[in-house]
């Protein structure tokens, strides 16, 4: 077991926050248990998404505090006001737009109403000073321990893309060469791949977050180098989708020239090697024949995606 990658940073900081804003409400004679609940929904993948979100579910555990406090005076320990501080916390937050704040907030007021008792101001701002307690808690943790740093992961993701758009060529092209114009599996294959890339652009969105408070000249010129090389993958994927996301019930077929070329094109891909150049121009000729004529459009549109696959390679290896 790869205790490693169970045990990340953001399980560490979120550990840490608890016992010190436990601690902290244990040395002030405060009740720790909203405290800490909000310390631990608080630790956020970036520290600047704890920061902007500390100032939503500050006010919006506030209005959970209050209704509860609320509720308990005219309803007791009853099912009802459990019922009510709930409900009536989540509607003001939604109606507020503190949507952020409203798991924070519904979950104090709940917990809250089995230990007011007569104390009503007692409990209520009680309540304002463990959550500052464990908002600011949390927010310090996630800023100055174990730094969010999401360039490795983000190289990984690529290096996967890569791959996998590399693997999915090759299917896609023997799949085509067999007369499969229409694959569930190149499909299956493109939608995961499209998935990757959409979790590729929300870590770089959280490593553009955490440069803002974490400066480096170095980290950035790396970022710039990886944005751009995952635009260039995502050109060579809408390329290669446009070549597994055909028309039904139209087929075309190569020369026994275009076969050869088109084969030799995949066993120097799936070597590694240097796609030779003759069999490119086979199909340069080809479409430049297909248009002049304007002999078979899907054909035509099938050969621009490769060969334009091929230049984005060629221009920009990974």
């Amino acid at each position: 077991m790869n205790f490693k990658h169970i045990l990340g940073p953001r399980i560490i900081k979120t550990g840490l926050a608890t016992f010190l804003t436990a601690l902290f409400c244990q040395l002030l004679t405060l009740p720790s248990t909203f405290a800490v609940i909000t310390a631990i929904v608080s630790i956020e993948p970036t520290a600047k998404a704890s920061l902007r979100k500390a100032y939503i579910r500050f006010p919006a555990s506030i209005l959970g505090a209050f209704i509860a406090v609320t509720a308990t005076y005219f309803l007791g320990d009853s099912p009802l006001a459990y019922s009510i501080a709930a409900t009536l916390t989540i509607v003001v937050c939604y109606q507020l737009k503190l949507f952020d704040g409203m798991l924070v907030a519904s979950l104090t007021a709940v917990a809250m109403v089995p230990n007011i008792h007569d104390a009503f101001a007692y409990n209520f701002f009680s309540r304002l000073a463990t959550t500052t307690i464990g908002l600011t808690t949390a927010g310090l943790v996630n800023y100055l321990v174990l730094p969010a740093k999401y360039q490795h992961q983000i190289q990984e993701l690529i290096r996967n893309i890569e791959n996998d758009t590399h693997d999915l060529f090759i299917l896609r092209s023997k799949e085509v060469l067999i007369g499969n114009f229409q694959s569930t599996a190149s499909t299956r294959k493109i939608e995961t791949i499209n998935t990757k890339v959409s979790k590729a652009h929300q870590l770089i969105k959280y490593e553009h977050e955490e440069y803002q408070y974490h400066k480096d000249l170095s980290r950035k010129r790396t970022m710039t180098e990886l944005e751009k090389r995952l635009q260039i993958d995502q050109l060579i994927i809408l390329h290669l989708s446009n070549m597994i996301y055909l028309p039904e019930n139209q087929y075309f077929d190569f020369t026994l020239n275009e076969r050869e070329a088109y084969v030799a094109i995949l066993e120097a891909m799936e070597r590694k090697n240097t796609v030779p150049r003759p069999a490119l121009s086979t199909f340069k000729t080809s479409v430049k024949h297909l248009n002049e004529f304007d002999d078979n459009q899907l054909k035509s549109h099938y050969i621009y995606e490769l060969l334009m696959i091929q230049k984005l390679l060629k221009d920009h290896p990974a």
